[in-house]
């Protein structure tokens, strides 16, 4: 026996577009676009498609549709969610409305809304299996105090009696449901839904625009399903304010010399009192490589689903015999690590582990609560590889696994063996699952807090992961190895950012409806309502940057339109891969960089070649060589220089060499002693290469990704989209319903000093500052002419600006960016606190999270104010309490 499932969508299409259906089941093409079933045409508008599944699958599943027109696709904004019930009809009939991607109504729906600001409680459906029809529909921004009402013209829908609407009750999907019988009924029916006050007792209003028409009739042994998509009306445009923090940085007495995870809650009782609605947090990913304070950086995770062990809380694992070493250790090593102003990164790792080992030691390893059980049948797929990378990092004493004998490569057979067979490994293995477990609980538990108090919170995803990760151990086919992520030169290096990453091979992730990626939003939906996609350029393009290269500025972006030597050679610039390609090294050059040492530099790194020109010898003729060398970071840094003075890099593609322009080419020795000619040829060449020939390339890249991707959860999605920004990236986050990120001193138009902040679009992430930038109380004082533009033109006062950010100043900042259109306006905690003057006065600068410039910075910044001292007042003692407008 089979269920059959016929689709019905109404799309008015023009010529050489058509519709697919797809799904996350295998019928449905199971996420996978190129599997997408195509939808046959009906009449009168409406679309067709029809599969089955066996009855004894009884599969709850997904599906959304998919518009396709030679190379262009265009997908919805949301799924619909369907269960099919033992008992239910055979024949299932589903009538669908087109959702469009960039509706706010979709943002409105998304987890944050659902879970905490406008949460209601499913309920079940009186006679859902036998209901000839089910009505669905969605309405955001509902008070919990509110339902959704149906009215129509037949008796079964009340004959339009607005004193007898039928009322509808939330379900799971997401949806306000009503099942209704409608046996023999003249079709079509005419029917609105309106809100309904359960307190009042009474219809408030019926939805906007023409009525709805009901033109499918429910044959015998069939069941139709109405997905009607938004309630119509006018919908005020909800805004936000939000807070951001890494939770090391927080602060508490009860703490261990850096913020936990059982801090959080705290955080949210000072931040309800604010009229503040989220929460946004860095990575929280366990980053252990090296066990020293470069793991400090949250970025690089050797996993993408396990907790960091630095946010645990001691007390609520256990504690240890009054009688131990490290139970009376604690009190003074407590004290000592609180009273730093910093988090001394080594010292709280080093006491945490050896006191989870105690605990695990003393709790016999094993937990056997069903709870448990429950959580590790959930997340083993991920929690066993990750616990035996962590015991083979620390048995060989290095995350590099390609050291480790045996298990260079993931083999679970292998793992499996050795867990079997050495008994260590076993209990190494077993304890990291008690680590993860206890971390599980307390987050979990700081997110329910969290919820209680009113408050979302906001996770932060990685652009990358660690190139020594439990990931690329696992999946080194789903990577290019051989590469690295990372940015070229802007304000923050003129040398550009390499952040060790590998980089994606997006086709091997496509090939399974990029299956990791779900899954990883999926783990991180189960903590987080909102999460913030870390450089989401990177999914138009990457700044990819050779093994060899050690500096981001020997980079180039992937997916590409490269130059090719023929298009050279049209140009007509005399072009040769040995000029063009190889470092420009002279005597004039290196006389002026290296003066008096401008001899031992050719005699020891150099050989002079031919042209009277010099060249790398062969143990320096890469950056990665040279970093590998016992040399002074000095020296270090000008051999770097010398092999980044070339004109392009070049790339083996399909056999053939291809080649980039090296960022600002035009700032090079090479190009300085180009004839002028020349040089207006490779300007040209490289303005089309770097703002024109891309465009379409990228805009396509992202198209094929981010559609399939944001759809994994209900999380609400904002992109970071600052830095070199191609022209195609605002109009995509647009047609996806992605917010931006804004920034007043980072305006997006490179002939703006300052962000207009009443002209921003409203789906939109606004803040003053990040953690990769100044505080406004460091940019403040950073360039006084700046300043006093700001002062003049932004704040709109007369005279010289002050030297200081003073806490009047920043008040006038803040208010000004509530007043902004954008959805949420989001600012970083030491900016609050700093502005009621809540912590002890310190140097601007100590209030800076991250310096991108610095490559191995230490990410370790503490508030000055432990989070039990702040003020808890209610909005009615303190007027000044709110942040909201």
């Amino acid at each position: 026996m089979y269920y059959r499932l016929r689709f019905y969508l109404h799309y008015q299409t023009w010529f050489g577009q058509n519709l697919y259906l797809l799904g996350n089941i295998p019928v449905l093409g199971n996420n996978l676009p190129s599997n997408a079933i195509p939808m046959q045409w009906h009449r009168d508008g409406w679309w067709y498609a029809e599969v089955m599944i066996p009855q004894d699958e009884l599969p709850e599943f997904q599906y959304s549709y998919i518009v396709r027109e030679l190379e262009e696709t265009i997908t919805e904004g949301t799924l619909r969610k369907v269960t099919l019930r033992a008992g239910a009809p055979l024949e299932q009939l589903f009538v669908d409305t087109w959702n469009n991607a960039y509706d706010y109504e979709n943002n409105w729906s998304s987890a944050p809304f659902t879970r905490v600001f406008f949460p209601h409680r499913p309920g079940n459906i009186p006679g859902i299996l036998t209901a000839t029809h089910l009505f669905k529909v969605k309405a955001p921004l509902l008070p919990p105090n509110h339902t959704i009402c149906l009215l129509g013209s037949c008796a079964q829908l009340g004959n339009w009696d607005m004193q007898q609407p039928l009322l509808l009750q939330y379900t799971a999907d997401g949806c306000f449901t009503a099942g209704v019988n409608l046996p023999e009924t003249n079709m079509p029916v005419y029917y609105k839904y309106g809100v309904y006050d359960l307190e009042q007792q009474q219809l408030l209003h019926l939805e906007t625009g023409d009525n709805r028409q009901l033109h499918f009739e429910a044959q015998p042994g069939t069941q139709v399903t109405l997905h009607d998509g938004y309630l119509r009306k006018e919908y005020d445009l909800w805004k936000g304010t939000g807070v951001s923090i890494p939770v090391f940085s927080l602060r508490s007495a009860a703490g261990l010399g850096t913020g936990e995870f059982a801090d959080i809650p705290l955080l949210a009782a000072w931040a309800a009192q604010k009229s503040i609605q989220l929460i946004q947090l860095l990575p929280v990913n366990d980053t252990t490589i090296t066990g020293t304070w470069t793991d400090s950086y949250p970025y690089a995770a050797i996993s993408s689903f396990a907790l960091h062990p630095l946010y645990i809380k001691l007390e609520e694992v256990g504690s240890l015999p009054a009688t131990h070493p490290l139970e009376q250790q604690l009190p003074q090593l407590r004290q000592r690590l609180n009273e730093n102003d910093t988090v001394d990164y080594e010292a709280v790792m080093s006491f945490k582990m050896a006191y989870l080992r105690a605990l695990y030691e003393q709790q016999g390893g094993r937990l056997e609560s069903r709870q448990y059980w429950q959580w590790f049948a959930a997340n083993e797929h991920w929690l066993l590889p990750y616990a035996a990378f962590s015991y083979l990092r620390d048995h060989n004493k290095t995350a590099d696994f390609s050291r480790w004998d045996n298990y260079q490569s993931f083999q679970l057979r292998a793992i499996n063996q050795l867990i079997i067979d050495q008994e260590s490994a076993a209990e190494t293995v077993r304890f990291y699952f008690f680590i993860q477990y206890h971390l599980h609980l307390q987050l979990k538990a700081a997110v329910t807090e969290t919820r209680k108090a009113g408050l979302a919170l906001k996770g932060d995803i990685p652009i990358g992961v660690a190139r020594h990760s439990v990931e690329t151990w696992m999946h080194p086919a789903l990577f290019h190895m051989d590469m690295q992520a990372g940015a070229p030169p802007d304000s923050f290096t003129a040398a550009g950012q390499n952040w060790g990453f590998p980089t994606y091979n997006w086709n091997r992730m496509a090939a399974d409806g990029y299956e990791w990626w779900r899954q990883r939003l999926q783990h991180m939906s189960a903590y987080f309502d909102a999460f913030r996609i870390d450089h989401i350029l990177g999914f138009f393009r990457i700044w990819q940057i050779p093994y060899d290269a050690v500096q981001g500025i020997l980079g180039y972006f992937h997916p590409a339109v490269p130059v090719s030597k023929e298009e050279l050679l049209f140009l007509n610039i005399g072009f040769s891969e040995a000029r063009f390609c190889e470092p420009y090294i002279t005597d004039q050059l290196l006389d002026e960089r290296f003066g008096v040492y401008a001899a031992m530099i050719k005699d020891t790194y150099l050989i002079k070649l031919s042209s009277g020109r010099y060249a790398m010898q062969s143990a320096f003729d890469t950056q990665r060589k040279i970093q590998q060398q016992l040399l002074p970071a000095g020296m270090k840094v000008a051999l770097y220089q010398l092999l980044t003075d070339i004109l392009l890099i070049r790339e083996q593609k399909n056999g053939t060499t291809v080649f980039h322009p090296r960022f600002d080419l035009m700032s090079t020795e090479s190009f300085a002693a180009l004839d002028p000619a020349v040089q207006k040829k490779l300007r040209q060449l490289y303005h089309h290469y770097f703002y024109v020939r891309q465009e379409n390339i990228w805009r396509k890249e992202a198209l094929r990704k981010l559609p399939y991707i944001s759809k994994a959860t209900d999380m609400l999605i904002c992109g970071e989209d600052l830095g070199m920004v191609p022209a195609c990236v605002p109009g995509v986050m647009q047609q996806l319903g992605i917010l931006s990120l804004e920034i007043q001193r980072m305006p997006k138009y490179a002939d703006r000093q300052f962000q207009s902040l009443h002209a921003l679009p409203y789906q939109a992430v606004l803040t003053p500052s990040t953690h990769d930038m100044p505080t406004l109380r460091e940019w403040w004082e950073e360039n006084q002419a700046v300043t006093q533009v700001y002062w003049e033109q932004i704040l709109h006062r007369k005279g010289d600006a002050p030297r200081a950010c003073s806490p009047h100043i920043l008040q006038q900042i803040i208010q000004q960016h509530l007043q902004s259109p954008a959805m949420w306006r989001i600012f970083q905690l030491q900016e609050l606190l700093a502005i009621d003057s809540l912590q002890p006065a310190v140097a601007p600068e100590k209030e800076r999270i991250n310096n991108p410039a610095v490559a191995t910075h230490y990410w370790r910044y503490r508030i000055g104010i432990n989070l039990e001292d702040l003020p808890v007042k209610t909005k009615e003692a303190n007027g000044t309490a709110s942040l909201s407008i």
